[in-house]
């Protein structure tokens, strides 16, 4: 059993199991799927949007009115004991002012009427024992069936999210429509605002009604006074209505906010390697916190909303009882006795129940109806819906294909598929397989051809029987493009590449080249059925044409190197070794601490760009495919690794192979191979033909070319570009942590190297409530239980004076009709005192704990934000977005919204339970014998229950962060996933971390109902033992009757205190869980921003540069990798850097960003001691272009200035020294045109001229270009070296190279190797030394 073994030792996953099928994802998904698509046919007819509404009520509508039945059934049933109340104290009154006693009762007949026998106090309080009892079962199964639907309802929309966003175009996420972060929290915040909603929604409906019938049970008690009472809560209810609307608008803005939030926040960490090298994260953690008070302000209005409501919850019950009281005592002819007055009292605290719920509800409700809107709105937005051709048989997304998990389908020929016209309903889609099928079902066509205005085939008018299938007279080729016009935008009528007309040869190498932004990469997307057809069509050969595919921005899976390159094909030893080793991997595999089985984490993490890109041309090598498209990859590789990946990968692996090979390329050398040569120039093909026809239509392009190519062979033959992957290998090893005894790396499958996601286990400690008080504030902490617990003594204080007030009406034999008055004015008017001051009490303490509470939620994410943005680079080498993002998003949003509210009404059951203790035992002081024990039964239960719970809590927060990672994970490689058509695959994963996460929750809400059923059985036990002791002690004439009847009125809210301050006891632990995960992160090591020295404005002023026996490393634990190095760069000076396998390149321009430790030795700029300066002053005044191009969503000035301290006319110069002016200008916004997520809109080599353009702004007077022109053409890396020379003449540049000509005119180059210096003199010196090893480098002699 899961207690038990969770009572004894730490829960794992493996300790729950499986669920039943009907819990199963693919169960739940397909009850929603069917739904939902009835639901679609029903509002076409209609000409209406998909109401969700009605898809919840087809899919979950029996099971959720069954549970319905069971609320109202249970709320019956709560209605009985607050009635009994009234008959036990009638029959207590009725021993204690008469002569009869227990022992000689008086009978009007000789047998037991059913009258006498139900008025008899015992009979009572057994009633209200065994109604309290079945109330508990019927309620706690009530919940266990919502929350079980509730769990399905949850699973559905994930798992139909995860399925929507495999057909969104792409446009729709990087064209701005849809931000992945959006996207994501569809996924979460909005299925789990809908899941919360289910579990609430009977409260709906039976709140009201509940509270009808009280109403009605107090009209027979009080009369008229009641209708008055009534009156007030009338007037009540629709105010608290109001405030839940108004809840409703504020909670929207908190969700867009918080949306924004969590965009700015994944760019931040995307791009935060690049911002600490700027000395950028303050301004854009300055940008979050701007967005975050924002969403703190409305939170605060929510708030504030929500101390509405709560006030109005505790008021209605107190003003009702004052006012129908007050009304009783004016207009009834009897004086208020103990039986009306207790039995209302007990009526009036059930009153509570509903009118407790309806803040909460009207919360929950609140937020699934806005997520339900943003859900109805993401699944009925533009999709690409494929079908996928697979032998003879047409298969949909949902088939597996007839494959196990073992292995993916990645064979389906990649059509591109047509797509209806726009609407408000998911649209439908067609395959040309209908059409190319005769009657015996067999091809009649070579080709399979696509093409639409659409995302597809045809027109939005043809029908696929109809459309005619254009065949060709060919069968030598793999693809062609016929009059093929395309765009991004499905909205726009512009074409981005126009006029297309090609011919792919089959089994051939076909190179598409041009400059930087001609169209290269949107052809390729063209030819995947990625981009939008406005005209035209594209042909694929039927026999030829399964695709793999290697984008220019490579893609990783969270997985081990193997699964990212086999990516579900068989395993074939042999072929694998070949693909390895044309892609130069061996080496790095060996570095690995598992071998190939070595989880790389996600998207890569710990690998370079250049890795990375290996890495994806191999997965594209190995796989059984037919067409093999490359984009670019060769620009992320040093010349030595591309020509190894072009000669043994390319040619003699995949075209040796009758593979069809398109290559998108700056590579120029290797033109001459190509069978067919496709020159893109401003979204058109210019030219076409193999290199002898575009030779002789165009002598100069070939001669250009010629050039270039001779260029990049003065170091083609050289090992000095090689260094570039053994760099990249050397900084593997650096990020290599997992070291068995004495330090030896433990050769294991499986091994990661990202670190396991902190788990803490055992109760959670008392350092994390502290924090979250000192979140608040201790003081303002503390007066909130002060004017809490003022609050609840009043109230006491309160029932007292109701109490010795019904006594006097039961006591009123001889008195005058004036002094009757007289007593009444007295009692009623000290009780509207302390109800009044009971009222005023409670709606400070509400008003002032949230406000408190809230600005402590900001104050804790406040310090999250600042620790994760603070923390060093080996923080996010080691750790994934993802789970970091699960922080800042769903542990937030239970800080911002839950915790805190936990935290209060756990404080207010224990002072209720208190209060409630004192008061029974001052009735009756045996009491107090009684309840020692049961609440010694309430602790072990609780302990026994929080142990598990809270391992079962930690079990589901851990268990979520799989789900958005995968999810994560596909949006950015959507493309890829789509041509390979591993959709199957990736569906059974998301699928199986959402079964894991269930499996965790359900066992978790489960326990709260085994919880439930215990406690609330206890409960009914205390009112049972509370109502026979007071019953026996009226008997022998010590206890009043309004004494029993307060008696009974607290047992009655002790059970509910008592089962609450358990609930919520558990339930704050668990809420803690979110703020435990938070502290953790408050608590990482951060880098030391202060200095002890701060330079002058201009500083530095010369770019003079002095190493003196520098010693760097990693991390503490790790090897030095710089070693004793002493050195000077003079101001002004070219300086180039080179070396051999771990030569310490990048470490040295690290160290000069203090971006590793420099643990020994001191750097000197301008006779300044970096280490003594500020951090965010060093990097601000220094300028690197790294080798990734990161641009930021927002506009392009924000990406050139994002501190906005340059004038227009500055950015303009910046942007035609990086060759973008003619590109900007002819943008309709010029400066201020949108960049999208990730830059997305631009392509990768345009992405780096932005970045070159803003590290041109900053005029430091010390440039590092870190391989910044790797993914530029050689013609713009040309004009862009000899800009470099005349715009920086007078300031201090360091250069690593990744094409060794562009270091040969440096002033001064430094050759390193294994950390240390081993040569530093000019060029043309360092040349002339035979056997140097730069020359060797050089001239290609040696092999370093």
């Amino acid at each position: 059993m899961v207690t038990t073994t969770c009572y004894k030792q730490p829960l794992e996953m493996e300790d729950i199991g499986a669920l039943p099928e009907e819990h199963a994802v693919d169960f739940q998904y397909q009850e929603f799927k069917n739904a939902y698509e009835e639901e679609c046919v029903r509002a076409k007819k209609k000409n209406a949007t998909p109401s969700l509404w009605r898809t919840y009520g087809r899919a979950y509508g029996k099971q959720m009115a069954i549970a319905g039945l069971l609320k109202f059934i249970s709320d019956l049933f709560q209605l009985v004991p607050p009635i009994a109340v009234g008959g036990v104290v009638a029959y207590a009154s009725n021993f204690y002012y008469s002569d009869t006693t227990l022992a000689k009762p008086v009978f009007t007949t000789p047998y037991i009427t059913f009258s006498e026998f139900i008025s008899n106090g015992f009979v009572l309080v057994f009633l209200m024992f065994v109604t309290t009892a079945m109330f508990v079962l019927t309620y706690q199964y009530h919940f266990y069936k919502t929350v079980v639907e509730s769990i399905h309802v949850r699973t559905a929309i994930q798992a139909y999210v995860y399925e929507k966003s495999l057909r969104l175009p792409m446009f729709t996420i990087s064209g701005g429509e849809m931000t992945m972060g959006q996207i994501t929290n569809h996924m979460s915040t909005d299925a789990f605002s809908v899941m919360w909603m289910f579990q609430f929604i009977h409260f709906v409906w039976t709140a009201p009604i509940q509270a009808l019938l009280i109403l009605i049970l107090l009209y027979v008690e009080l009369g008229v006074a009641a209708l008055c009472g009534a009156a007030v809560l009338l007037i009540m209810t629709p105010i608290q209505f109001r405030v839940g609307a108004a809840m409703s608008k504020v909670q929207k803005n908190v969700m867009l906010l918080t949306d924004e939030r969590l965009k700015k926040s994944n760019e931040l960490l995307q791009g935060i390697k690049l911002l600490k090298l700027y000395g950028w994260e303050e301004l854009f953690c300055s940008a979050i916190e701007v967005v975050r008070s924002q969403e703190v302000t409305k939170l605060m209005k929510n708030g504030l909303y929500l101390a509405a409501t709560w006030f109005l919850t505790d008021a209605a019950p107190v003003t009702v009882t004052l006012v129908s009281f007050a009304v009783y005592s004016v207009i009834s002819p009897t004086p208020l006795t103990p039986e009306v007055a207790f039995a209302s009292l007990a009526l009036f605290n059930t009153l509570v129940i509903p009118l407790f719920m309806v803040p909460v509800v009207v919360s929950h409700t609140v937020n699934g109806y806005v997520s339900t809107q943003r859900l109805r709105k993401f699944f009925c937005a533009r999709e690409i819906e494929r079908k996928e051709i697979q032998g003879d048989r047409l298969t949909t997304e949902n088939e597996d294909n007839g494959h196990g998990s073992e292995s993916l389908d990645l064979h389906q020929i990649p059509e591109v598929y047509v797509k209806s016209k726009p609407s408000r309903l998911p649209s439908g889609y067609m395959t040309l397989k209908q059409s190319l099928l005769t009657s015996e079902g067999k091809d009649t066509t070579r080709l399979l051809t696509s093409g639409s205005n659409m995302y597809g085939t045809f027109d939005e008018e043809t029908n696929v029987d109809e459309a005619k299938i254009q065949t060709v007279d060919d069968d030598n080729n793999a693809i062609e493009v016929h009059e093929g016009n395309f765009t991004w935008d499905p909205e726009s009528t512009k074409p981005t590449i126009s006029d297309i007309n090609l011919r792919m040869p089959k089994g051939k190498l076909t190179m598409i080249v041009g400059l930087v932004g001609s169209g290269k990469s949107s052809l390729v997307s063209a030819m995947l059925g990625e981009m939008t057809n406005i005209s035209g069509s594209v042909n694929y050969n039927s026999d030829h044409g399964r695709i793999s595919y290697c984008a220019q921005k490579a893609w990783l899976r969270n997985a081990t190197l193997r699964d990212n390159i086999v990516f579900g094909e068989m395993y074939d030893p042999k072929r694998y070794q070949r693909v390895l080793s044309a892609c130069a991997l061996e080496p790095d595999i060996e570095i690995l601490p598992g071998g190939d089985m070595t989880e790389i984490g996600e998207k890569g993490i710990n690998l370079s760009g250049g890795q990375k890109q290996r890495v994806s041309v191999a997965r594209a090598m190995y796989s059984q495919t037919d067409i093999v498209i490359l984009d670019d990859p060769l620009s992320a590789l040093d010349v030595h690794v591309g020509k190894q990946v072009f000669e043994e990968g390319i040619q003699n692996f995949l075209l040796e192979n009758q593979r069809t090979v398109i290559l998108v390329t700056h590579q120029l050398q290797y033109l001459q191979e190509a069978e067919k040569i496709i020159v893109m120039d401003n979204g058109k093909v210019y030219r076409q033909g193999d290199i002898g026809e575009i030779a002789k239509l165009d002598p100069d392009l070939y001669r250009e070319w010629k050039e270039t190519a001779n260029l990049i062979s003065e170091s083609e033959g050289s090992d000095g570009e090689a260094e570039t992957a053994e760099q990249e290998r050397e900084n593997l090893k650096k990020q290599i942590s997992v070291v068995g005894e004495g330090g030896e790396k433990r050769n294991e499958a499986g091994v990661t190297i990202i670190e396991e996601e902190e788990r803490e286990r055992g109760s959670i400690s008392l350092r994390v409530y502290y924090s979250f008080v000192n979140a608040i504030k201790v003081p303002l902490f503390f007066l909130s239980v002060l004017l809490l617990a003022l609050g609840v003594t009043c109230m006491a204080v309160t029932n007292f004076w109701l109490s010795q007030w019904s006594e006097a009406g039961a006591n009123i034999t001889g008195m005058t009709e004036e002094e009757i008055d007289e007593d009444t004015k007295y009692y009623l008017s000290v009780y509207a005192i302390l109800s009044c001051t009971t009222m005023i009490l409670l709606g400070t303490v509400a008003t002032c704990y949230i406000t408190f509470a809230i600005k402590a939620a900001k104050r804790i994410h406040l310090a999250l934000i600042r620790h994760i943005i603070h923390a060093p680079m080996r923080f996010f080498d080691t750790t994934p977005i993802g789970r970091i993002l699960n922080r800042l998003a769903s542990d937030t949003q239970i800080i911002d919204q839950k915790l805190w509210q936990a935290v209060y009404l756990v404080i207010e059951s224990y002072i209720q339970v208190i209060a409630a203790i004192v008061v029974n035992t001052i009735v009756t002081p045996i009491y107090i014998v009684v309840i020692i024990p049961i609440i010694l039964g309430y602790y072990f239960i609780q302990r026994y229950f929080i142990t598990t719970s809270r391992e079962l809590q930690r079990l589901n927060s851990i268990s979520k962060s799989p789900i958005f990672a995968h999810f994560s994970e596909t949006l950015g490689g959507l493309s890829t996933v789509r041509a390979y058509r591993v959709e199957n695959p990736f569906r059974r994963r998301i699928k199986e971390t959402i079964s894991t996460n269930n499996a965790a929750y359900l066992y978790l809400e489960t326990m709260n109902r085994w919880l439930g059923v215990r406690l609330d059985f206890i409960g009914a036990l205390i009112v049972l033992f509370v109502g026979l002791a007071c019953l026996i002690t009226v008997a022998v004439g010590s206890l009043q009757p309004s004494y029993v009847g307060l008696s009974l009125t607290y047992a009655l809210n002790m059970a509910s205190y008592m089962n609450w301050m358990v609930r919520q006891t558990t339930d704050c632990e668990l809420q803690m869980n979110a703020l435990e995960r938070v502290m953790h992160y408050t608590h990482i090591p951060i880098e030391e921003y202060r200095g002890i020295y701060d330079p002058s404005t201009d500083w530095p002023n010369q770019g003079d540069i002095q190493f003196e026996g520098v010693y760097v490393r990693y991390a503490q634990g790790l090897d030095s990798v710089l070693q004793d190095v002493t050195l000077h760069f003079k101001s002004g000076q070219k300086i180039g850097i080179c070396g051999r396998t771990g030569s310490g390149k990048s470490s040295l321009t690290l160290a000069l960003f203090r971006m590793i430790d420099t643990f020994k030795g001191r750097i000197v700029i301008d006779d300044v001691d970096i280490s003594h300066v500020g951090l965010l002053t060093l990097r601000s005044r220094l300028a690197i272009i790294p080798q990734d191009p990161v641009l930021f969503q927002g506009t392009i000035r924000f990406n050139l200035d994002p501190e906005t301290t340059r004038s227009d006319e500055e950015l303009w110069e910046a942007l035609e020294i990086a060759q973008l002016k003619t590109l900007v200008s002819e943008l309709d916004m010029k400066l201020d045109s949108v960049v999208t997520e990730g830059g997305e809109n631009f392509s990768v080599g345009q992405r780096q001229l932005f970045c070159l353009a803003r590290a041109f702004l900053r005029k430091a007077r010390i440039l590092l270009m870190d391989e910044a022109t790797a993914s530029i053409d050689i013609q713009t890396d040309a004009v862009l070296q000899n800009v470099v020379a005349t715009a920086f003449e007078d300031r201090t540049v360091i250069t690593i190279a990744h094409r060794i000509s562009t270091i040969l005119d440096s002033d001064m180059v430094m050759v390193l190797s294994d950390g240390k210096i081993m040569e530093y003199d000019t060029p043309t010196n360092l040349l002339q030394i035979d056997d140097s090893m730069f020359s060797s480098l050089v001239n290609g002699d040696s092999k370093i």
